[in-house]
């Protein structure tokens, strides 16, 4: 079963403060886990900030129920059911994101928090409740999901940048790619592409000590998309890699590899050969800060209860 949305949570959190018990925010996701059966995939998901996502969504079903008067908070990070909310449990239906836009303090925070954004045709307050989208995603998710959404332009865009560059350019980008994802020194030799003549197939090496002893063997093709490298290819690399008894390679495209020459790396026994494709490529670049720049930060900040609670 997938994870609940936020509001998916809203019925069991006030179920479970339904016997008027004051809990805070740990016994609350405690139980609320234990209730929800959630599997420990589904407490595994974390958010791009770290925070586990189901926790996350069980703040903003405590948080907004308390917007709508179902929850109130006694003390810092204590909560109760209101009266109201216990009037609401024990009508027996599930309590769900309509329930709470029937309350006018849960839609004046709304209109605040712009989420949802109030309907243009009609006011919320004389909307039917039943009519009003759910807001699926909370502030946090929302957040994220925009994020999300920007870095794939960027990607989108790095991988046009690499399509248009010459394969001579291409060659000479790979071995910074590589080193910026860890592998190689500062010698001043590294980094160094092969000569055209009796390169054997390697189109770069990137040193691994600063004696030379260990090496990663490069190779890189600038094709075009559809333009897929193929087992023959492929095989010709693993070969040349045999002649310098190389024990790492990677083979790098901007097009994809078929599924033969992925079997040919797969089957490799002597060395680690990885293939990397143009999708992948440009999403290390973008992971690894490569031909790109940060174009602004945003701070968001969440209230530190640990600290409140010390005094």
């Amino acid at each position: 079963m997938a994870l609940p949305q936020w509001h998916g949570f809203v019925d069991p959190v006030l179920r479970i403060m339904s016997d008027g018990q004051i809990r805070r925010n740990a016994e609350i996701r405690a139980a609320v886990a234990d209730r929800t059966n959630l599997s420990d995939e589904d407490m595994a998901e974390v958010m791009s900030s770290g925070e586990a996502r189901w926790v996350n969504r069980v703040y903003w079903a405590v948080f907004d129920s308390m917007k709508a008067g179902l929850v109130v908070r006694e003390a810092r990070g204590q909560y109760r059911i209101s009266d109201e909310g216990r009037r609401r449990i024990a009508d027996g239906a599930p309590i769900t994101y309509q329930t709470l836009m029937e309350y006018d303090s849960y839609r004046e925070y709304q209109k605040k928090s712009r989420l949802p954004k109030a309907p243009s045709t009609a006011s919320t307050r004389t909307m039917d409740a039943s009519a009003i989208p759910v807001a699926e995603s909370d502030p946090s998710e929302v957040l994220e999901q925009a994020a999300n959404q920007l870095n794939q332009v960027v990607i989108d865009e790095i991988y046009r940048n690499l399509l248009e560059l010459t394969p001579e350019a291409f060659e000479r980008l790979i071995p910074f790619v590589v080193k910026a994802l860890g592998y190689g020194t500062d010698r001043e030799d590294n980094l160094r592409p092969t000569q055209r003549s009796g390169d054997k197939g390697i189109d770069g090496i990137v040193w691994q000590d600063a004696l030379g002893f260990d090496r990663v063997y490069l190779q890189a093709k600038r094709y075009a998309e559809g333009n897929n490298v193929g087992s023959p290819e492929v095989q010709a690399f693993s070969g040349a890699l045999g002649q310098f008894r190389a024990t790492k390679g990677i083979f790098i495209t901007t097009s994809t590899f078929t599924s033969g020459a992925r079997a040919v790396a797969r089957d490799t026994a002597h060395y680690t050969l990885i293939l990397i494709d143009g999708q992948r490529l440009a999403s290390l670049m973008f992971d690894y800060g490569v031909g790109v720049q940060v174009d602004r930060t945003v701070v968001v900040k969440k209230l530190d209860q640990d600290f409140f609670d010390g005094f």
